[in-house]
């Protein structure tokens, strides 16, 4: 078992390193937008309501295809090329088809989206960015069937490099603003889609299976509900704070989010290697539900101590000096720090809903996930109405939280009853205690940095010494540490 779970550490470590190079961008770029090109705090708002409403869109743009892709990869009756030609064909003609509509209505679009016709280029470019990246998407799938971490990585790395330089062109040399970024990712989308060409051929050369296609909407169009509910989760609180609190208090909110969303670069990164290692021991090992259970351990285990670590530390990353005057992220944006630790911690319950997926694919019940994600939606909605105008955004942070504690607690009892799992609920709740401590003490007292340095240190050490630890689990980390 342990060595499986090496196995998909190893995957998910590569996969963590280019997540987080890829979505470094937003990090990267963030003293370049808040304070060196300097994009105004309302331009920053549109930027983020354009992204919010890409993420929308790519849930119709895909329909479900690449989960159902994935899925039948492993556990499908038909070749591997029928399936991929199949999807393929389906998600080109579905892309092609609403960008088209975009294109026609994008003075509508801007005008529901940003309050202003005018900014239909927006909506143009980013129905362009759609179509390329719901194509170029596709490959990648193909890498993570075929366990080609290293070359996914280095895609995903070279996209990055790319759109760096190109916003460096546009944003900084350029000044085109808003619009320069969304160029940069027209740009960057069509060569990510021609550098990957050469992965898919072979499974192009298959011809078309209507059966085959049929198949895969039946097992990915539930993911359409699912993922918009999912979506709602993660960005109705954007869009409601246009309204409720305006639209310099979402640049300060989406800011501070940013980092607050670390972890989720590391679920992401988990989710790509998780699918197809729990789809493929599902097949092949005779106890596949011991080696999820004790993943889920592990995972939460180093969930938390990702949550602890940023929590602490995201203070003195964001005022970090990158001149005499300016810093990581612009000291106008200082005020919205203490929502960081909250998203941290809603993300680490995102980790553990992924984890609790495993039922769900394996026993084709994809129709119940809008069931997870809409309890956890309405739960967001209802809680940023009353939290939002009372607290602000923290009350929007909070209403995360809540939101992704609910999808968590609906899948797990779900899936305990499809495909029960023996996990460790014991060891779970002591990691939780851990992070619910560290948090209250953060929240709760002004520590120096030195204290903070030394309760980071002695976390592991409380673990190692306080029974947490099975014989197993010990013996291994004596091989590591005399290694």
């Amino acid at each position: 078992m342990i060595q499986q779970i090496k196995n998909l550490a190893r995957h998910s470590s590569v996969y963590t390193f280019s997540t987080f190079i890829q979505r470094a961008l937003g990090f990267v770029m963030l003293p370049v937008y808040t304070d060196i090109a300097y994009i105004s705090k309302t331009a920053y708002s549109d930027l983020t309501l354009v992204y919010t409403f890409t993420a929308f869109m790519t849930i119709l743009y895909l329909y479900g295809m690449d989960a159902a892709l994935l899925r039948y990869f492993f556990l499908g009756k038909e070749s591997r090329s029928t399936v991929y030609k199949s999807g393929f064909i389906g998600v080109f003609v579905n892309s092609l088809l609403i960008s088209g509509l975009l294109f026609l209505f994008a003075d509508s679009a801007a005008y529901v989206l940003l309050g202003n016709a005018a900014y239909a280029l927006f909506i143009k470019l980013a129905a362009v960015i759609m179509f390329l990246d719901g194509l170029g998407n596709l490959p990648y799938l193909i890498l993570r069937a075929e366990e080609k971490s290293a070359a996914y990585s280095l895609f995903r790395i070279g996209r990055f490099l790319l759109e760096v330089l190109l916003n460096i062109l546009f944003v900084v040399v350029l000044r085109y603003g808003v619009i320069g970024i969304l160029y940069a990712n027209v740009i960057a989308a069509f060569v990510n889609l021609l550098a990957l060409l050469p992965y898919q051929q072979k499974y192009l050369r298959a011809a078309f299976s209507k059966e085959t296609f049929l198949t895969l909407i039946k097992f990915g169009l539930p993911m359409i509900p699912n993922g918009i509910a999912y979506l709602t989760v993660e960005m109705s609180d954007k869009y409601l704070m246009r309204f409720l609190l305006g639209k310099e208090t979402l640049a300060l909110y989406s800011a501070n989010y940013k980092f607050g969303a670390m972890l989720l670069l590391v679920v992401i990164a988990f989710r790509t290697a998780w699918q197809p290692f729990f789809l493929k021991i599902a097949k092949e090992d005779e106890n596949p539900r011991r080696i999820y259970a004790r993943v889920l351990t592990y995972f939460t285990l180093g969930g938390a101590f990702v949550v602890v670590a940023g929590s602490y530390f995201i203070e003195y990353l964001i005022k970090f000096p990158l001149s005499p005057t300016k810093t990581l992220m612009g000291s106008a944006y200082w005020s919205g720090v203490t929502i960081i630790p909250v998203i941290l911690t809603a993300y680490l319950f995102y980790g553990l809903y992924v984890n609790f997926t495993v039922g769900v694919y394996i026993k084709k019940k994809t129709r119940l996930m809008v069931v997870f994600t809409g309890l956890a939606a309405l739960v967001n909605v209802g809680s940023n109405f009353y939290l939002m105008p009372h607290f602000g955004i923290m009350g929007a942070a909070v209403a995360t939280l809540l939101s992704y504690i609910t999808m968590a607690a609906a899948i797990l009892i779900a899936n305990q009853r499809m495909y029960p799992v023996p996990y460790e609920f014991g060891r779970i709740a002591a990691i939780l205690g851990y992070l619910a401590g560290m948090l209250f003490l953060l929240y709760s007292f002004d520590l120096t940095f030195w204290v903070r340095l030394l309760l980071i240190l002695i976390s592991p050490v409380l673990f190692y010494f306080g029974g947490f630890l099975n014989k197993e689990e010990i013996r291994f980390l004596r091989i590591i540490i005399r290694k």
